[in-house]
């Protein structure tokens, strides 16, 4: 698939969908070991900053994509493109982290698959707008 097939509303909507999966990513398994899973929201340090910024990023792209107005003074994809790249960082840091003897899980790899993707769109679409 190329990227440049896709309509700006798409990039919008897929950068918007991957943040809202990163936020349920957040709740699943990312390490464990022996019976223990640890989720994101016990893994990640002030998860509640990267939830807050995904949700936000994730309302700014869908609302652009749906025509909604918002106030002037806020660029949705500029500022979306600003807010992925945090957890993007967190989570990447966290993935190349040692685990301690504990195992990476499922929630670990969708979250950084995710962030990724949300990153890719956001700043395709920031570069298509500058």
């Amino acid at each position: 698939m190329n990227l440049r097939e896709l309509t700006r509303e798409q990039k919008l909507l897929g950068a918007a969908a991957s943040c809202a999966l990163f936020v349920i990513s957040l709740f699943l398994p990312w390490y464990g070991a022996g019976g223990f899973d640890a989720g994101g929201d016990e893994v990640v340090p002030s998860f509640w900053i990267f939830l807050l910024m995904a949700l936000a990023a994730g309302g700014m792209l869908a609302a652009e994509a749906f025509d909604i107005e918002i106030h002037e003074a806020i660029k949705p994809v500029k500022q979306a493109a600003l807010l992925v790249l945090f957890p993007f960082v967190v989570t990447l840091a966290i993935f190349l982290e040692g685990t301690g003897g504990a195992d990476r899980k499922f929630g670990l790899f969708l979250a950084l698959i995710f962030s990724v993707v949300a990153v890719i769109l956001t700043h395709r679409l920031y570069r298509d707008d500058s």
